[in-house]
């Protein structure tokens, strides 16, 4: 390990008084699975409902509800770490300034959302995805659930009891993202890997695929990967994962999208739960450490291929065929890969893993 990535990965000395307990960020996450489960009604509604108009509705109850919890919630955490005659921002829980920066972003953007629909409308389908006021809001809600990931990196002792609120910010920050960029997820539809033709009188047939259909495929696997995927490699940086953690980081917000679009393709599910199987299956046999970065980039690079595999399997299985040749579907699964370990080594450094040493206990 050199010095410069050592010092590049080492973890800041932050004050006891201003770090958060394990206890106070699982409170941060209650009121953030509040504001998840808002964001994915309101998805569901988006996606599922017509004739939308007006902006007071069911679905946003329930997510600006849960961003006044997560708001209240952090201005307490502060309130209770300032000291009379300081200022307030040194109050900020370590690893809470960019939520307080997305509570003041989600609040502009919740202004503007009003004002954009009061405008323009309710938006529909991917249109809903590039409303400025809509991406301001993921962005601020991302900012706002990473905040216990963020606090456990920095958290000064005992990480290995700041993994379960760390993980969960994980994937909750991951699943934002998902959201976000829902047309680029793999299993919240079935068709993004088939070419129909329909003659009169007769069912759709698989077809060749065109060019541009394919690089839009291979888009979207790679989106999809890392969406999934950075998470688990954020937190095998700094923790030893049991197993299960990926394999449900993996299956988790695959259901969740498959859910929030009616089960449209309800058997895409038992489909994620076998890659997710898979996932949890080379990460025991690999084992992967921080302290050990020839195994991190390993499973880093192997995970998105044994998770799509079965996608491209269960799609064949499902329609009789596939519209991508095999040059084309092993050539996706190849690129997910590579995509995942050059992150990892990009992220690693390619030399090794400059983490502390009580991380990989």
């Amino acid at each position: 390990m050199d010095a410069a990535a050592a010092h590049a990965f080492a973890v800041p000395p932050v004050s006891v008084h201003r770090s958060t307990t394990a206890g106070e960020d699982v409170i941060t996450l209650v009121a953030g699975v509040w504001l998840l489960t808002g964001t994915y009604v309101d998805g569901w509604a988006h996606n599922n409902l017509r004739n939308l108009e007006t902006f007071f509705t069911p679905w946003h109850a329930v997510l600006y509800s849960g961003f006044a919890a997560c708001a209240v919630w952090i201005a307490t955490l502060t309130w209770r770490r300032h000291a009379p005659g300081t200022r307030w921002t040194d109050a900020v829980p370590a690893g809470y300034g960019p939520a307080v920066g997305g509570v003041l972003l989600f609040l502009a953007s919740g202004v503007a959302d009003f004002a954009w629909h009061s405008v323009f409308g309710i938006e529909q389908n991917i249109s809903a995805l590039f409303s400025p006021s809509h991406l301001g809001l993921a962005t601020g809600g991302f900012l706002i659930l990473g905040a216990p990931f963020s606090a456990a990196w920095q958290a000064p002792a005992q990480p290995g009891a700041r993994l379960i609120p760390a993980l969960a910010s994980a994937m909750l920050a991951g699943m934002v993202a998902a959201f976000i960029l829902q047309e680029f997820a793999v299993f919240a539809r079935h068709g993004l890997i088939q070419t129909y033709t329909t003659a009169a009188g007769a069912q759709p047939a698989v077809t060749v695929p065109t060019s541009s259909s394919i690089m839009v495929s291979l888009a979207t696997f790679l989106v999809s990967t890392f969406a999934l995927f950075v998470p688990v490699l954020l937190l095998s940086l700094r923790w030893r994962l049991h197993f299960v953690v990926p394999a449900a980081m993996a299956l988790i917000p695959s259901a969740a999208l498959q859910v929030m679009v009616a089960l449209r393709d309800a058997w895409l599910v038992p489909v994620a739960l076998a890659g997710s199987i898979l996932v949890g299956a080379v990460w025991a046999v690999i084992r992967p450490t921080p302290g050990h970065p020839a195994r991190l980039m390993t499973a880093a690079g192997l995970i998105p291929i044994v998770f799509w595999a079965p996608y491209f399997a269960g799609v064949a299985l499902h329609d009789g065929a596939l519209s991508f040749s095999p040059e084309i579907w092993s050539g996706t699964l190849v690129w997910t890969g590579l995509g995942m370990l050059a992150l990892a080594a990009l992220t690693l450094k390619v030399r090794g893993a400059a983490i502390p040493d009580h991380a990989a206990r």
